[in-house]
């Protein structure tokens, strides 16, 4: 067994014990049912999604075919660490600096995640969608958040 497959099925078995996990802590809550579920009701089933999906994982090296086998490797970094960055501007961001900053920094280095797009559809979807944000939030819900504040 090559040592992908044996992270992947170590990956796999994982995921199928955090849903027996969940399944098991699940059951001393009441289920109800589907017309009034209980507590116990949606990490039940959360539980069973995540058993099968650690299966699927774990069975799918058994029959992937690959071209090469040179060992794992890292993959790359680049667009999960921009993803979190962005998650983690628009949080330092919202109270200090408003709405539209914050969503524009983290639609821009959301945005910077893919090479496929020149820089100038970078900067104009990360003005539209703070521009549509403001439009739905503060106009169209009238919810009391602030546009552009300032407190450094």
């Amino acid at each position: 067994m090559s040592r992908i497959k044996a992270v992947d099925i170590l990956a796999g078995g994982f995921v199928v014990l955090i849903g027996v996990l969940a399944i098991v802590e699940s059951t001393s809550f009441d289920m109800g049912t589907s017309r009034r579920i209980g507590p116990g009701y949606f990490p039940f089933y959360v539980g069973m999604l995540m058993v099968l999906l650690g299966i699927a994982i774990a069975v799918e090296n058994l029959w992937a075919r690959t071209s090469s086998d040179f060992g794992w490797s890292l993959p790359p970094m680049r667009s999960p660490f921009l993803i979190l960055a962005a998650v983690a501007a628009f949080a330092v961001m919202i109270e200090r600096f408003g709405m539209f900053p914050s969503i524009f920094a983290a639609v821009f280095l959301g945005s910077l995640a893919d090479t496929n797009t020149a820089i100038w559809q970078k900067l104009a979807i990360s003005v539209a969608v703070p521009v549509v944000c403001v439009v739905i939030f503060k106009y169209g819900l009238s919810l009391n958040v602030d546009v552009i504040r300032w407190r450094p």
